[in-house]
């Protein structure tokens, strides 16, 4: 009977852990997502641990990685969204540890003097390694940093290419299992009946030409009331000025995207079921732009459907210029300004939408300001503003963080805006109705 009973929980545990790796949310689409797929549940190339070199700590070997569930981070220090995930990897570290655990930090060969500072500061226990001429980056096809990947006690990659939401998930599933269990999931996968979902973050760019934008009703008041949203950030709202954290969450500012004085550069973007990210910058000024137009590019790309991102530009000359009184001479400021951003978003080619604040109404209302308050208190807005500057705006286009872009902050802000906007829940849901239907065969 005990033999019995063993053998019970052995196929429980197996068949739970099945279940619950078809809920990893993986990263990527297209064919590079068809190739990150294909090599789940193949074996992982250990000699690739060969071509690491400079290691901060003990150098990993292949050996080492023999029956033992292993983490790899592919990051690079001066990224700062890569610090949140290096800090993570960290947590799962000492987590995990009991399980035997073995996490490696892939740094990226550019900017490689500063990791060994960088891991000190993090205070990292996990090694660390310099990817030269990032040929490992190259063999496990990631692309920009961070990225997950998680082997299994057979040496396995499981999990390629994984939201850092999903990796403890993924780590329990393979610290729970024995080598044989992971062994055999291969055979369990393509045994079950059905093939294993892939759900992948934001959507694959294959899945999204397909998908139709979906009416999402307004949602009820009380769903935004009753949502836990992330914690807002003090030194910003101090350094900010921002104040809305003190009058109550029913009194949020509300900022009207629509409106006539926002000037759409690119076509204006979809925002039903999106959260909006919203970072506010001026030509004039290249620290409010320059590190953080990459970054929101790479943003819209990770989230696809589930944000929608705004370089919210706004006539920082021009408004300079009204206190000078000749309304004229401003109003024809404003429109050169309007032209010279025109053309920069053409040079840069970013890849998310960007519009033209004219009269300032999106930056003075983020702020709970008057939008008209005349031409001294938006000057004292734009003076007291610290660049470089993302707000982040629920789906019912209230105001819900403020803060740095490039700080660690925003990136767990931004991530726990996805998971509990009311809209973005229900317009994920109709995604992964239609999805269903179309593995289906359309019924």
């Amino acid at each position: 009977m005990r033999a019995i009973l063993s053998a019970a929980i052995v196929a429980l545990t197996a068949c739970s852990g099945l279940a619950q790796s078809d809920q990893i949310v993986r990263e990527g689409s297209g064919e590079r997502r068809e190739a990150l797929d294909a090599m789940e549940l193949s074996a992982f190339d250990k000699t690739l641990l060969g071509g690491l070199q400079e290691w901060t700590g003990q150098p990993v070997t292949a050996d080492d990685l023999d029956g033992k569930p292993v983490l790899i981070l592919t990051w690079a220090s001066w990224h700062t969204g890569s610090t949140a995930s290096a800090r993570a990897a960290e947590l799962m570290a000492k987590t995990f540890a009991d399980k035997g655990l073995v996490v490696i930090g892939v740094h990226s060969d550019e900017g490689y003097d500063t990791a060994a500072q960088t891991a000190e500061r993090l205070r990292l226990s996990y090694p660390v390694a310099r990817d030269v001429d990032t040929k490992f980056r190259a063999a496990i096809k990631a692309d920009m940093d961070p990225n997950f990947y998680v082997i299994d006690r057979a040496g396995q990659l499981r999990f390629a290419d994984i939201t850092r939401d999903s990796v403890r998930e993924a780590l329990t599933i393979v610290t729970n299992e024995t080598r044989e269990q992971a062994e055999g999931a291969k055979a369990r996968r393509e045994g079950s009946n059905q093939p294993a979902s892939r759900v992948i973050a934001g959507m694959a760019e294959y899945d999204v030409a397909q998908i139709p934008e979906w009416n999402i009703p307004p949602q009820d008041a009380t769903l935004y009331q009753d949502t836990v949203w992330p914690k807002r950030w003090p030194a910003a709202e101090e350094a900010f000025g921002a104040d809305f954290d003190r009058r109550g969450q029913n009194e949020l500012p509300i900022v009207n995207f629509n409106s006539e004085l926002v000037t759409w550069i690119t076509p204006k973007p979809e925002l039903n079921g999106r959260v909006r990210v919203v970072y506010f910058w001026a030509h004039t000024i290249p620290h409010s732009y320059e590190r953080v137009q990459p970054l929101m590019d790479e943003l819209q790309r990770k989230y696809g459907r589930d944000i929608a991102v705004i370089g919210m530009a706004v006539p920082w000359l021009g408004l300079e210029r009204r206190s000078r009184g000749d309304e004229n001479e401003v109003d024809a400021a404003i429109e050169k300004f309007g032209q010279t951003l025109s053309n920069l978003v053409k040079r840069t080619q970013v890849k998310h939408a960007i519009a033209f604040d004219k009269q300032v109404e999106i930056l003075t209302s983020s702020q709970g300001k008057e939008v008209y308050g005349g031409a001294t208190q938006t000057q004292d807005v734009l003076r007291d503003l610290n660049y470089p500057l993302v707000a982040l705006y629920s789906t019912d286009n209230s105001i819900r963080w403020i803060g740095y872009p490039l700080d660690d902050h925003f990136d767990w802000a931004l991530n726990r805006m996805v998971e509990v906007d009311p809209q973005v829940k229900l317009r994920r849901q109709r995604d992964e109705a239609y999805l269903a239907r179309q593995r289906q065969g359309g019924r």
